[in-house]
Order: structure tokens, then sequence, then C-alpha cells
């Protein structure tokens, strides 16, 4: 009996350690993007979130769970992002510059933002 509780034991941690990613795919897994902003369809951090990911100078547009439904965002320090109205970040006069720490109430754009550029600073 102990043999076969012994076995099981090993089999479970074997099988853990197989399953787990190893720290290159981790690593591979978060250089996928650039950098990161932080945004919420409710002020002050709440609602649905989610740590938005982006790619340096590319023109994003957020998803549809976020579209027009953003009410605070803060992006990664080190990063200039611009914020637009409009899809396919057209419209530079409709736009919001926002860094970090970014903004746990938006006034302007509440609710209407639609997509991003981000350049390091």
């Amino acid at each position: 009996m102990q043999f076969k509780l012994g076995f099981i034991a090993l089999a479970s941690v074997l099988s853990a350690v197989v399953a787990a990613p190893s720290n290159i795919e981790l690593e591979q897994r978060s250089a996928q993007v650039d950098g990161h902003c932080y945004i919420c369809t409710d002020d002050y951090w709440g609602g649905s979130c989610t740590n938005y990911g982006f790619y340096s100078g590319q023109c994003s547009n957020f998803p549809s769970s976020f579209q027009d439904d953003i009410s605070s965002a803060g992006c990664d320090s080190g990063w200039n992002c611009v914020f637009f109205l409009d899809y396919n970040c057209n419209n530079d006069e409709s736009s919001l510059p926002i860094g970090n720490p970014g903004y746990a109430a938006l006034g302007w754009g509440n609710d209407a933002l639609s997509s991003l550029r981000c350049t390091r600073s």
C-alpha cells in the first residue's frame, strides 16, 4: 500500500512539473507586446478591467468589451500613449494623452475611447 501511495504522489508531482510552463515560455509570452495600459470600464479602477498590451508605434483598437466604455486608464511608466475617440487612431483632434499613473476618473473621453497608439518617452 505504501508503494502505491508513493507512486501516486510521484506521478502527481511529475505531471505538475510537465504541465507547468518553463521560465523561457513565460518570458516569451511577456515579450509578445512592448507595454501595457490598464483600462477599466468604471471610474476609480472598477468594473471590468484588463492590462491591455500594445506594440510601440502601432495603432490598436480596443476589444469590443471596452469600446466606448473606458472610464479609467493608465499606462506603463516610460510610455507616451494617445487614446483616440475614433477607430484606427483617426482624428488627432479627438485624442487624449494618457501616461503613468493615468486617470482614475476620465473627464473628457469617458466612455468614448476606441483606440490607442503608444511610443517610448
